[in-house]
């Protein structure tokens, strides 16, 4: 399955990888922090509303102390995260996602997510919010 929405094709991993990693506002709430997650389905409500079944990244596990290399260059938008994928699925509407993201596996344990941003109307905003979150999760030790 294929979405075609504001000139951004979104699949299933089962179509094209690299358009089934997706970012996007939790309950798209532009105050929350962006979360990285996978497509597996794409769906249209009754209302006529796109929708994506699509399972979050896991943070990296606090008792691994690992050091996410990444958190020392708030400018560049990668983040290190856990190579597993919460176990529920979550509905995300097509509206809340920002962009696209590479990963990168580095370990069975680890993978790199770089932000790739859409160049929108949104961008100059999202790039904005982007680092601020960065720098606050570095201040405060996230």
């Amino acid at each position: 399955a294929t979405l075609k929405f504001d000139n951004i094709i979104y699949s299933r991993p089962s179509t094209h990888l690299g358009n089934s990693q997706i970012l996007y506002y939790p309950q798209g709430d532009w105050t929350l922090i962006t979360v990285p997650a996978s497509i597996k389905y794409i769906y249209g409500t009754l209302t006529g509303e796109l929708v994506f079944a699509a399972q979050r990244h896991l943070p990296l596990d606090p008792h691994d102390n690992t050091i996410d290399p990444f958190s020392f260059y708030p400018d560049f938008p990668a983040k290190l995260y856990s190579t597993e994928l919460e176990s529920c699925l979550e509905n995300v509407k097509v509206t809340w996602v920002v962009s696209h993201f590479a990963r990168w596996t580095v370990s069975s344990h680890h993978t790199v997510i770089l932000v790739l941003v859409v160049y929108n109307l949104y961008m100059n905003i999202y790039v904005a919010k982007f680092r601020s979150d960065r720098h606050l999760s570095f201040m405060s030790g996230q």
